[in-house]
């Protein structure tokens, strides 16, 4: 299956808790970027790529409402 990035952010510790928040909801994800946001540089996070959150391509209309949910209680900037 396909895996589609749903969110970019600058820091690890948000993209970790996205994806806390999704699989909570059943949602399998993934961050590919994982092992180089907490041995890169901090200019890496600074990048136009930043550190991605992706999803099975099937799971990815429920994921932006769940991430649009998060964003509206204020869990996310």
């Amino acid at each position: 299956s396909t895996m589609v990035t749903v969110a970019r952010f600058g820091d690890i510790q948000e993209a970790v808790r996205l994806k806390m928040a999704l699989e909570a909801q059943g949602i399998s994800a993934f961050i590919p970027d994982e092992y180089t946001a907490y041995n890169a540089p901090p200019r890496f996070l600074t990048s136009p790529s930043g550190v991605r959150v992706q999803v099975d391509e099937q799971d990815v209309e429920v994921a932006r409402k769940v991430i649009a949910s998060e964003v509206k209680s204020r869990k996310f900037p």
